[in-house]
């Protein structure tokens, strides 16, 4: 009776650690840009644009929001981060000071300008443009098509310094080519102790079953 009680209590506590081990929940809002205007073949958006694409914010010159022009990672619709010329979006999330979380993206690139490297930056802080900007870089080649674009998932980790963050993804092309953006999201990750209670809530809840079958009785 004490090991069923304990496995008990250990089980409640691993369920009651459930909302924090379930932080992958994506943070961001409207990751795949499915919610918007309609995109149509593809719309240019210009800098300023905080309503055309739900939750986001087209930062200048310009981004091409792009339907069914070319193939997207997740859903139907995508970014060009280059519209008439180099732009981006941004977005400013709810953020846990000292919390960790790993930011996620699917990028490509325009492959109507050739074969050529396509830069985007990233960058992130408590506006727009703050923070240190990374680099991220889609080589498109002879098997990228609109058919075929050859989405590449990149990810990187950061620790938050406020009650909120603005992340922000830009293209470096001064050109109507730019790289290509879908599939962002945000996630916090769980703390280690965390990890542990959900571990130890596991093991009681097998050696309950293992106990439990010992004492049901045999038929004869």
């Amino acid at each position: 009776m004490k090991k069923y009680l304990l496995g008990t209590a250990l089980v409640a506590a691993m369920f009651a650690a459930a909302p924090a081990a379930n932080a992958a929940t994506n943070l961001i809002q409207n990751g795949s840009f499915e919610d918007g205007v309609d995109a149509g073949v593809f719309t240019t958006l210009a800098g300023g644009d905080s309503t055309s694409i739900t939750g986001w914010t087209v930062l200048p010159y310009s981004i091409d929001y792009v339907g069914s022009y070319w193939q997207a990672s997740d859903g139907v619709r995508s970014l060009d981060l280059s519209g008439n010329a180099k732009g981006g979006v941004s977005q400013t999330i709810a953020t846990i000071l000292g919390q960790k979380y790993t930011v996620s993206f699917d990028l490509a690139g325009n492959p109507d300008g050739g074969y050529d490297t396509k830069f985007m930056v990233t960058t992130l802080g408590n506006g727009v443009g703050g923070g240190a900007a990374e680099i991220y870089t889609f080589d498109v080649g002879p098997g990228n098509t609109r058919d075929n674009m050859g989405w590449t998932t990149f990810t990187y980790s950061f620790t938050a310094t406020s009650a909120s963050t603005t992340l922000n993804f830009a293209s470096a092309e001064n050109s109507a080519y730019g790289p290509a953006l879908d599939n962002v999201s945000v996630s916090a990750v769980p703390e280690p102790a965390t990890w542990a209670m959900m571990i130890v809530g596991f093991g009681a809840a097998g050696a309950m079953v293992r106990n439990r079958r010992k004492l049901v009785p045999t038929v004869a």
